[in-house]
């Protein structure tokens, strides 16, 4: 069997798989430089010579629950959703532009379209306003596509608007080339995670769906499917209607009747914006990367299904044979000022350099606890919790012994599936939490404590697995915590087949952003890292199935300042 051969049999998404998240360095092996790139496109897509519609700028400080979905929602939404929330200043002028979510480089490659009732529009960020590219109401015909019947959703309702991201490639791929679509597809997952929390602050509901027609839902927008394509769809509701499935097509989510997206997109007039132009074409540039995502299409809805992964075995799933779970202590942990969270998260300074610093494990422990709960998405069954496992390796956290956890998403207990350095854990720490734990002074950086055996608080040994596996850049010492978010490479591709690979960074995404915003909630920077080693990242987890894969790697401190001066943007005048 040839090499081709072999990738065929195997799916090219698989392949992909393989080589994005296995072999790092043959992921990293055509990566261009940011600084001088010939290929670097603009920072924002323009239209030119279409309708703008101006939102309003009194975008409030915190986010209330809305009696109408009108258009100060809608401000309020695409603000604090995908807005820019800081500017930066530097003398080579590269990462310009932060915004309410992470981006790689802050390339944002993630472009955010919405369906009203009067029109389908562009989300122009750094002008806070609405590109209208077609007048009337599709609203229905996008939540046929997402396989959810002609009249809405389950109860009918057609939604208050739809939202649509989508992947404008070659704003990532002019560095990172094929490695652009994990790139993309893992920050289509960051904004809907965004999207989906700030709605539920304003007591909307929103339902991801990673799985519809991709050419009518492209037509619809004037992609061309290459250059751009859409990557999912998010229907917005009232509080209590449009977010239950809709029963039909195998017993799952699909309409009573299949569509097909050869009818849908018959039904759609053609349109070509016009679009300023900048940057490679990619699918020229990035043959492999074109041909996944074109495998990854779908022709009907037929095939939409969910099922549910499988959950880790071995000393990564239970933790081992005398392995006993912490319980989840009572703590009152209240909601925090979203608005202010996500004005305030960032992804720490260039180096990422963590100080020394008293951080409630607890309170952060609570707040991962919810991470995977009422995440209404495609993907699995109702009632299922979202299909990735948090792991928590702890380095310096009040109330949580050092070490490596996985967390039960049934009752919040932290499963340990590493030992740390201070020796087994005694009884005494299995009933307190806090009787064994490493305190840092925040101001002196006095470390303080005892192991779980009276021993002196060595360095964990569960943190400096991580650091041994992460391509060296973060800096590790006095790191508070690192998040893994692991996924079942088996059950994305055998449920979804070549669309796996955008159903797992997607879905990781979403998860991601939401460990991020817990982190942010406490002071912490929360910083992304897709440079490390998957199967060092399973050995020192404790997981014994190549299956089960790293999807994100999160890690979590304070930090201080980097060389580089940050503005924040804030709206024109705030309530």
């Amino acid at each position: 069997m040839t090499e081709r051969e072999s990738v065929t049999a195997r799916g090219v998404g698989r392949e992909f798989w393989r080589v994005t998240l296995e072999d790092l360095a043959e992921a990293m092996e055509d990566r261009r430089s940011e600084y001088g790139n010939p290929d670097e496109p603009l920072k924002f897509k323009l239209y030119r010579g279409l309708p703008r519609r101006p939102l309003t700028t009194r975008t409030p400080a915190e986010l209330t629950e809305v009696d109408a979905f009108d258009e100060r929602a809608l401000s309020t939404l695409l603000r604090y959703g995908y807005g820019i929330s800081r500017q930066e200043f530097d003398t080579n002028g590269t990462w310009p532009y932060h915004r309410m979510v992470a981006s790689a480089r802050c390339l944002f490659g993630i472009q955010l379209y919405v369906c009203l009732a009067d029109g389908t529009y562009h989300y122009d960020a750094p002008h806070h306003a609405l590109v209208r590219l077609r007048d009337g109401d599709h609203r229905r015909l996008l939540t046929r596509a997402a396989g959810a019947g002609a009249g809405g959703e389950a109860d009918g309702a057609v939604p208050e608007a739809v939202f649509v991201a989508s992947a404008l490639f070659n704003k990532v791929a002019y560095i990172y080339r094929e490695y652009a679509y994990r790139l993309c597809t893992q920050e289509a997952g960051l904004l809907a995670g965004n999207l989906d929390l700030v709605a539920r602050a304003m007591g909307l509901r929103t339902r991801v769906h990673h799985q519809f027609l991709d050419a009518p839902v492209d037509k619809l927008l004037g992609l061309d499917g290459d250059e751009e394509s859409s990557l999912l769809i998010l229907p917005l509701h009232t509080a209590g209607s449009g977010t239950r499935p809709v029963p039909g097509v195998r017993g799952v989510r699909g309409g009573p009747t299949a569509e097909t997206a050869g009818a849908l997109a018959a039904a759609i007039d053609p349109i070509a914006p016009a679009v300023v132009r900048g940057g490679l074409t990619v699918a020229r540039a990035c043959p492999t990367l074109t041909e996944v995502n074109r495998a990854s299409r779908r022709t009907d809805t037929a095939s939409f299904t969910t099922a549910v992964p499988s959950t880790p075995s071995g000393p990564g799933g239970s933790g081992g044979p005398d392995a006993e779970p912490l319980p989840l202590p009572d703590a009152d942990v209240p909601e925090p000022n979203l608005a202010g969270v996500l004005r305030s998260r960032d992804s720490g300074p260039g180096i990422f350099r963590p100080v020394a610093s008293w951080v409630d494990g607890v309170d952060l422990w609570t707040r991962l606890a919810r991470v995977r709960a009422d995440v209404a998405t495609d993907t699995v069954p109702p009632g299922t919790p979202a299909p990735l496992e948090i792991y928590l390796t702890v380095g310096d956290l009040v109330g949580i012994p050092p070490g490596a956890y996985r967390l039960d998403p049934a009752t919040g207990a932290l499963i340990p599936v590493a030992r740390t350095a201070g020796g087994p854990r005694t009884d005494t720490t299995a009933r307190t939490v806090t009787g064994a734990r490493t305190v840092t002074d925040a101001r002196t950086g006095t470390r303080t404590g005892t192991g779980t055996d009276g021993s002196p608080p060595d360095a964990p040994d569960a943190l400096a697995a991580i650091e041994r596996v992460t391509i060296p850049g973060p800096v590790f010492r006095d790191m508070n915590a690192v998040v893994h978010l692991v996924g079942d490479r088996d059950w994305a591709f055998d449920t979804f087949g070549d669309r796996g690979y955008r159903v797992l960074n997607q879905e990781g995404g979403l998860l991601a952003h939401r460990v991020c915003v817990a982190a942010a909630a406490q002071g912490l920077s929360g910083r992304i890292v897709n440079a490390y080693h998957a199967d060092g990242v399973r050995a020192a987890l404790g997981l014994t199935e190549r299956r089960h894969t790293p999807v994100f790697q999160i890690l979590l401190a304070r930090t201080g300042p980097g060389g580089r001066v940050i503005v924040p943007v804030e709206p024109e005048a705030v309530d």
